[in-house]
């Protein structure tokens, strides 16, 4: 009998021993394997150094008015991280308690003199234009010219304090 025991507790050992290893799971740990973080880019859009509007600036027949203003994609060091997409909206309509001077011609160039857009009388100028993406920081200067072209058949109906007309710009900056 102790022979069938032994025999019994062999092949316990032996087959516990075939089990163990052929089922056996190993494991691995990769303790951070990979780590990273993000940070929000820089989106910059600034008034420029340059701005020459006016209120209240007589204009007759046949003269002009060219006021400048820029825009600037950086704020100090800081630049914007992105290229922009630019949407500009040139107002032109009667000043508060006037009447428009209807015949004015508003143009908007850009820096090389380029016509972004134009309107007589009222209205809304639209244009777009960017910031390319770049390292250093960019500004770029755009003109308004108010030209009143002279007509001596209407120019007198236009005359006076009872006329006026007001030009405001606004833009809104788009990351690309």
């Amino acid at each position: 009998m102790k022979r069938i025991l032994f025999i019994i507790a062999l092949a316990l050992i032996i087959s516990t021993s075939v089990i163990a290893g052929t089922l056996s799971i190993y494991t691995i740990k990769l303790d951070d394997l990979a780590e990273g973080s993000v940070v929000a880019k820089e989106f910059v859009l600034e008034e420029g150094r340059v701005y020459t509007f006016g209120e209240d600036v007589k204009i007759g027949p046949g003269e002009t008015v060219k006021w400048k203003f820029s825009l600037k994609n950086y704020k100090g060091r800081i630049v914007s991280d992105t290229a922009m997409d630019l949407n500009f909206n040139v107002r032109i309509k009667n000043a508060p308690g006037k009447s428009a001077i209807e015949p004015l011609r508003i143009t908007v160039q850009d820096e090389d003199h380029e016509v972004m857009g134009s309107k007589t009388g009222t209205g809304t100028i639209r244009f777009t234009d960017k910031f390319k993406l770049r390292e250093t920081g960019q500004e770029k200067v755009y003109t308004v010219v108010i030209k009143w072209p002279s007509d001596d058949e209407i120019d007198i109906n236009y005359s006076g304090e009872d006329f006026g007309t007001a030009v405001r710009v606004s833009v809104v900056g788009i990351q690309r």
